[in-house]
């Protein structure tokens, strides 16, 4: 599970386009000279609606630009993230080459190729690329640190991190002890290497200080669930009981199937005394174990198979664990192999709908629409959408809709029969 949470906590990460510092005079990298302004826009829509989790469309932007004979190292490097981001490893690594072979002193593609080798657990090997990332950061010519004097600043930070992170799994906690410093001391503010060096204090049995390096990320980015739990369960582990179950119950407030959090409470009830309640989430535990290992299962068969049925399983299980993030994009990738399936489309909407992205939700749902207007169930969960929203005529004429194609359906007369009441009633 290690390399999931890598990838989950890389969302975004070194998303080049619209990162670098104005170009000096001396410096353009060959992109620019390449682009049109109506090109490079394309691109940076591409890169955008990528971070968003629409490969397909990024993709289409891409090959698009690619069409039209434009060979540049930024649509390589774009085209394997999303190979990347869909477990197509051989297809990333080859954009990837292709992108340096176009453009020596473009960021980011060395350590996507240590990203791609780290998924796949080859460590020693990511390690490499990441050393590769920062030499050439530190080896390009003047004019080129100046150009992306600013990225390379932030980029630092995830490298040193990251490299970090590969050598914690080599089990080489010295170098990675002293990657994770350098990474702080070109940002002291960056709250997961924080919280990876408490990790590493804690395999090393020094409680106290990983206590204190994980209050620190807790300090940094209150709201990070993973930084909650680790200052949670190491405030268990050195003897502070009470605020342990403190901060492990406002984890379970958030999310109540955190299988750790659930584990760790009913053992911190067990030695407060309190044996029924710690029974109760120790209890919980074991059945959030038990989907933990289907989920498991289902998701070595996606990255197997590559099958959307297989993504889609997976979305299914992410979802009744309470997982929507990741669920979002099993879903993603499963479009992006079957982007035809409308069932699927309709399964994306309905999470965006349950993270309360009602625009997301309403775009994908009149997408549907748009290619097959018979679906009472889109139409239903439309004018849900649009009764959120207060909007009620437009609800209405949805759910008219729905009961066109659905004429027996109790369901939505109670709805109408509720949305009038509430018309009637003057609200608005």
């Amino acid at each position: 599970m290690v390399a999931l949470r890598i990838r989950l906590g890389m969302v975004g990460l070194l998303v080049l386009m619209g990162c670098r510092s104005q170009a000096p005079e001396a410096y353009r990298p060959p992109s620019e000279r390449v682009l049109t302004a109506t090109q490079a826009a394309q691109l940076q829509q591409a890169w955008q609606i990528y971070s968003q989790g629409a490969y397909l469309e990024a993709m289409q932007l891409v090959d698009s630009l690619l069409r039209q004979g434009i060979e540049v190292a930024e649509l390589y490097l774009l085209k394997g993230r999303i190979y990347l981001d869909i477990n197509r490893f051989d297809q990333a690594i080859a954009a990837f080459q292709k992108a340096r072979r176009l453009d020596a002193y473009l960021r980011g593609i060395d350590f996507q190729l240590g990203h791609a080798a780290f998924l796949q657990g080859f460590y020693r090997r990511a390690l490499d690329y990441y050393r590769k990332e920062l030499a050439l950061i530190e080896q390009s010519p003047p004019a080129v640190q100046q150009y992306y004097a600013e990225m390379d600043r932030l980029a630092k930070v995830a490298i040193y991190r990251q490299a970090g992170r590969a050598c914690f799994l080599l089990d080489s906690l010295q170098a990675a002890r002293q990657f994770y410093q350098q990474a702080v001391a070109v940002d002291s503010s960056d709250s997961e290497t924080y919280r990876w060096m408490a990790e590493l204090e804690e395999q090393e049995g020094n409680l106290q200080q990983a206590l204190a390096f994980a209050e620190k990320a807790l300090a940094l980015q209150p709201g990070n669930l993973e930084n909650l739990y680790t200052f949670s369960r190491l405030l268990l582990r050195t003897g502070h009981v009470e605020d342990a179950v403190h901060f492990l119950q406002l984890i379970l407030e958030r999310e109540p199937l955190h299988r750790g959090a659930n584990y760790n409470l009913g053992r911190a009830l067990m030695l407060m005394g309190n044996t029924q309640a710690g029974n109760f989430y120790l209890t919980r535990a074991r059945r959030i174990q038990q989907l933990t290992g289907k989920i498991d299962q289902a998701r070595l068969a996606a990255y197997q198979t590559g099958q959307p049925r297989h993504w889609k399983e997976l979305a299914a299980l992410l979802i009744e664990a309470g997982r929507y993030d990741e669920a979002r994009r099993a879903l993603d990738v499963a479009l992006f192999l079957e982007p035809t399936n409308l069932e699927l489309e309709n399964d994306r909407a309905n999470l965006a709908l349950l993270l309360g992205d009602t625009l997301d939700a309403l775009a994908r749902y009149q997408k549907i629409l748009q290619r097959d207007s018979t679906l009472a169930d889109v139409w239903l969960n439309l004018g849900v959408v649009y009764a959120q929203k207060k909007q009620y005529k437009v609800a209405r004429r949805a759910w008219l809709q729905a009961l066109r194609y659905r004429p027996n359906d109790d369901i939505l007369r109670k709805y109408l029969r509720m949305l009038d009441r509430r018309v009637s009633s003057g609200d608005s």
